[in-house]
């Protein structure tokens, strides 16, 4: 099925739809994620799934009439988001970030083949947290979570949802804390 009719379909709230597009891009979130291996200050795990955050945000913010395709969309998203982990991850030590990413990038990731097992543990984590997040969140709770991934600020989030920013706060630590605890 074509990407852009997979993406629109998660948009619209198709979770079959939603979990093809994980399905086709987690071998590529982790090989994102083992290609940062020299940085130190997180486990290739939380890596892996900040990398499945920023895809789940790109598929809710990518608007296809901006003529760019979905798979570098979401590309630079998981990217970026793993980055801004890696940084916060790295704070404390002030390190310069971008000195430790290696340059040739694509090399690092063509050489890496996960094994079969890596691959099923993975699709397994892919399907327990989409399916803690459907059964376990409120729908409030969907609904903040959906338009943070969006980008949304929390005055923005409140103001769509006719709430108070302390409202949306209190739903993020909410949701937060419930996805740790699935760890």
């Amino acid at each position: 099925m074509d990407e852009n009719l997979l993406v629109s379909k998660a948009k619209s709230g198709d979770s079959n739809a939603l979990t093809d597009i994980i399905k086709r891009y987690s071998e590529t979130v982790l090989q994102k994620s083992l290609s940062f291996k020299t940085i130190s200050g997180i486990e290739n795990e939380d890596l892996y799934q900040e990398g499945m955050l920023g895809l789940l945000s790109a598929v809710y913010s990518f608007d296809e009439s901006k003529g760019v395709l979905f798979s570098t969309y979401a590309a630079t998203l998981i990217t970026r988001k793993m980055l801004s982990a890696l940084r916060t991850a790295n704070k404390k030590n002030n390190l310069p970030l971008d000195s430790y990413i290696s340059i040739d990038e694509k090399s690092d990731i063509r050489s890496f083949t996960p094994t079969p097992e890596e691959m099923l543990i993975y699709n397994e984590e892919i399907d327990s947290i989409l399916s803690f997040v459907n059964n376990n969140l409120s729908k409030t709770e969907k609904k903040v979570f959906r338009l943070n991934l969006l980008g949304l600020s929390y005055n923005e989030i409140a103001e769509i949802l006719d709430c108070s920013e302390k409202s949306v706060d209190n739903a993020l630590q909410r949701i937060r804390k419930k996805i740790r605890s699935i760890k």
